[in-house]
């Protein structure tokens, strides 16, 4: 192998590293949810399950267990299966929402990088203006005071894109950016069923329900020769006290997840004003695109109909994004994932 050919393939090996390296800088929304079994309480959780499962197993080899070992054995490991459960939901939940967060302040540092430009050349055109004679001293200053602003926007943007990504990062790992998220990702056509799906599997719920389990299988195995009336009569009391409890509990849940249900189709129909609003702004934009062509605006009024065309576009993104949020909101069964996620 002649040196050039060695250095061609060397070169072409670096260059393919090197492309590797940048996509994987680059985060997308399924990788990012991929991180989801990282996190503590998830891990914690699975431990738990893994210790629920071995002792339920010993329960059901040991010949001496009675029913009521047996079953709170069983229990034990089936409340332990729903609490992974939850803890992989509320972790894809708070991954969900710090990941838009990012796309949203790249998006917002974007637009700010924008209006600075716009707001630098109108100052330029204000003092050319006023040097010529054709503008006033006032109108000179109130545009450079307003690129002033829009440069404090702009490193107020940038600020809040690095705390959203040092956030994203705590959850998931190192990155660069983070990718758009594709419109088949962002559900629009849940079923109202899915209330009943997430209060069926709250482990609050399934806790409830055992505990009313457990006392009926202890009232059924009450035998009436060894145990006294008195105690008979209180373990039906204690269990009408607990099957009531259970269901306050159900019913709490129940309008809980409602109400998270609830603010999902509100997103929805959001999106579809923002939709709307988008979809004008862009035909402005690209009628004043064409006015601009023929002499018809200025390259500033253009601009400026850039950043409304921007603006609408962000809108969008960040009804999209509450769609997306409020899915996984529902999934995990609580309005602030971060809450209840043990500071994550």
């Amino acid at each position: 192998m002649t040196h050039t050919s060695r250095f061609l393939k060397t070169t072409a090996l670096l260059l393919s590293l090197s492309a590797a390296s940048a996509q994987a800088a680059t985060l997308s929304l399924a990788s990012a949810l991929a991180k989801s079994g990282n996190q503590p309480n998830v891990i914690a959780a699975r431990t738990a399950l893994s210790n629920a499962q071995s002792e339920y197993a010993k329960a059901k080899a040991d010949p001496l267990a009675t029913k009521v070992t047996l079953l709170r054995a069983q229990q034990a490991y089936e409340l332990a299966v729903a609490s992974v459960k939850s803890a992989d939901t509320q972790a894809d939940a708070q991954i969900a929402q710090a990941y838009t967060q990012v796309l949203e302040a790249q998006d917002g540092v974007s637009l700010a990088t924008q209006a600075l430009d716009l707001a630098t050349k109108a100052a330029k055109v204000a003092q050319t203006q006023y040097a010529k004679g054709g503008g006033t001293q006032i109108a000179a200053q109130v545009a450079q005071n307003q690129a002033a602003a829009a440069q404090q926007t702009l490193n107020t943007a940038r600020d809040g894109l690095n705390l959203a990504t040092s956030n994203l990062m705590s959850l998931v790992g190192p990155f660069t950016s983070v990718a758009p998220i594709p419109a088949s990702a962002v559900p629009d056509n849940v079923s109202s069923s899915v209330v009943d799906t997430v209060v069926a599997r709250n482990p609050a719920y399934i806790q409830a329900q055992q505990g009313s389990a457990a006392l009926q299988l202890q009232l059924n195995l009450a035998d009436p020769i060894a145990v006294s009336a008195s105690q008979i009569n209180a373990l039906k009391t204690q269990l009408q006290q607990t099957q009531s409890a259970a269901q306050n509990a159900s019913r709490g849940l129940r309008i809980q997840t409602q109400g998270l249900y609830n603010s999902y189709l509100q997103a929805i129909k959001n999106r579809s004003v923002k939709l709307t609003a988008l979809q004008n702004a862009e035909r402005q934009y690209a009628a004043d695109q064409a006015r601009y062509a023929k002499g018809l605006i200025s390259q500033l009024a253009l601009l400026q109909s850039q950043i409304a065309y921007g603006q609408a576009k962000l809108a969008r993104e960040q009804a999209d994004d509450s769609v997306l949020t409020a899915y996984y909101n529902l999934l995990a069964g609580t309005p602030n994932p971060s809450a209840s996620a043990g500071g994550k």
